[in-house]
C-alpha cells in the first residue's frame, strides 16, 4: 500500500446509523466515548466518504456489542445474493443487533484458528509441548481432548449463567464434545473402508465397477457402496 494512504473498509451509512439507534446511541455519545479513538468529527466525515478504518469501526461495534459487519452494512450488502424477494426480505428481517452481538463476529475470526493451534496454546500454558501430543496415536488425542473438553464443561457451567447470545442455560456449551465424537466415529469409518471394505471390493467387485474402479473410490464411496442395498457379492 503507498505509503500515507489509510485503509478502509466500506460502510454504509443508513445501515450504520440504523443499528447505532436501534443500540439506544447516537454520533454524539460515539464520539464523547473514552473507549472509541475517534471523535464525532472523525465519524460523521468516515460516514460520508462510506468508509471507515478497521480500528475505529470494531472500537465502535465492541462499545455497542454489536458484530461489526452488521454495522458496516456488509451483512445487508448480502441480500442482493436472494433473487427470490420473499427470502431476501427474510435474511433482512432478521439482521438485528440482538441477534448480531460482538462476540458472533469475533467467533468467526477465532474460528479460522485451528484446533491444533488452540491445543498447543492450552499445552504450553502447563509446558508440554505440541510434539509430545503428535506422538500420540489417535485414540490417545482423541481421549486427551475429550477429557480437557468435558473437564471445562462444569467449570463454564458454575461461573456463566447465560452465553454471549444472552441464551440461557447455555444450549451449545456441550458442542463441541459432540463434534469430537462425531470426528471419531467418522475417523474410524473410514478407516474401516481402508482396511476393510476396499480389500472386500477389489476380492469381489460389486456388478458394474472393476477394481480400477474400486481404487479409485474415496472412503465416502466406498462406504456408500456397502450401505447399497443393489450390492451384489
Amino acid at each position: 500500500m503507498p505509503k500515507g494512504i489509510i485503509y478502509k473498509i466500506p460502510v454504509d451509512k443508513t445501515v450504520f446509523m440504523s443499528i447505532v439507534k436501534e443500540c439506544g446511541s447516537s454520533i454524539i455519545k460515539l464520539g464523547e466515548c473514552e473507549k472509541i479513538d475517534c471523535t464525532e468529527r472523525t465519524i460523521r466525515r468516515s460516514l460520508n466518504e462510506g468508509k471507515m478504518t478497521p480500528c475505529f469501526l470494531d472500537q465502535i461495534a465492541k462499545h455497542l456489542d454489536v458484530d461489526s459487519r452488521l454495522l458496516s452494512g456488509e451483512l445487508h450488502g448480502k441480500a442482493a445474493l436472494y433473487n427470490d424477494d420473499f427470502l431476501r426480505m427474510m435474511y433482512l428481517a432478521q439482521l438485528k443487533a440482538e441477534r448480531y452481538p460482538y462476540y458472533r463476529k469475533r467467533k468467526v475470526d477465532l474460528s479460522q484458528q485451528s484446533i491444533e493451534k488452540l491445543l498447543e496454546q492450552i499445552l504450553s500454558v502447563f509446558d508440554i509441548s505440541f510434539s509430545q501430543f503428535e506422538d500420540m496415536d489417535f485414540e490417545s488425542q482423541y481421549l486427551l481432548q475429550h477429557d480437557l473438553f468435558d473437564a471445562l464443561v462444569p467449570v463454564i457451567r458454575k461461573h456463566f449463567f447465560v452465553d454471549a447470545y444472552g441464551q440461557k442455560d447455555l444450549p451449545h456449551l456441550e458442542k463441541i464434545i459432540c463434534d469430537l465424537e462425531n470426528f471419531r466415529d467418522d475417523y474410524y469409518q473410514r478407516l474401516h473402508a481402508e482396511e476393510v471394505l476396499r480389500i472386500k471390493f477389489l476380492e469381489h467387485p460389486p456388478c458394474g465397477k472393476t477394481k480400477a474402479d474400486v481404487l479409485r473410490m474415496s472412503a465416502e464411496d466406498l462406504i456408500a457402496l456397502d450401505m447399497d442395498n443393489d450390492y451384489s457379492k
